[in-house]
């Protein structure tokens, strides 16, 4: 089966914190390799992830349909606008690939305004991350303990496991960080439930609080 890889040149930049115009990135169907030296924004990683299914599809055709289509990333401080692009990204691979694969050495951080809880959650989830994200909220810290995308544990106030994340769904300000890996006892733990069903019931109690 061939490698599913879409490279893209950045055209267009305002007030971005981490990119420059005209530098490239490269999204495969394993990760995402970012330039060289630059570090990884979550944003970013939840747009390239939707790109990813939506292009798949194209990828025979070498996405002759989509060569003129400008993608977007904004929600935070800035934006970016980029195109796919022929040209070889290099210099790329190992150090910077991010998001779709486990890099078991970085700290992933950022603000809550930019992403909230729930989506927050899904990325991790998606990317079969292991290790704990930690969410500093107005009113008091919260864990989310992941092994694979799957849920061990979560704490928010007096809150455990279920509850504690439908209680950290209502946040929208606040930072987080996701430390990766777990201790080996850890790595034994049963998880809480299944993810999207505990996303969902947490999704469907938010509206009707709302």
């Amino acid at each position: 089966m061939k490698i599913f890889k879409a490279a893209f040149e950045i055209t267009h930049v305002r007030n971005c914190p981490l990119y420059v115009q005209d530098e490239c990135f490269l999204l495969t169907d394993k990760a995402i390799e970012l330039p060289l030296g630059r570090s990884s924004c979550l944003i970013l990683v939840r747009e390239l992830t939707g790109l990813l299914f939506a292009l798949m599809p194209h990828a025979a055709s070498n996405f002759s349909e989509q060569r003129n289509s400008v993608f977007t990333c904004g929600g935070c401080t800035g934006l970016i606008k980029f195109k796919l692009t022929d040209k070889v990204v290099a210099g790329n691979a190992g150090k910077n690939a991010t998001a779709l694969k486990e890099n078991s050495e970085s700290v992933i951080s950022g603000q809550i305004e930019a992403i909230v809880p729930a989506e927050l959650l899904q990325v991790f989830h998606m990317h079969q991350k292991t290790g704990r994200l930690i969410l500093e909220f107005e009113n008091g810290s919260a864990r989310v303990t992941f092994r694979e995308g799957g849920l061990l544990a979560a704490r928010y106030e007096d809150f455990d496991n279920q509850e504690a994340i439908y209680a950290m769904l209502t946040q929208k300000k606040g930072t987080f960080h996701f430390i990766p890996g777990l201790p080996d006892a850890l790595m034994k733990t049963r998880e809480i439930g299944d993810f999207m069903m505990i996303l969902m019931e947490g999704l469907r109690r938010l509206d009707e609080g709302e």
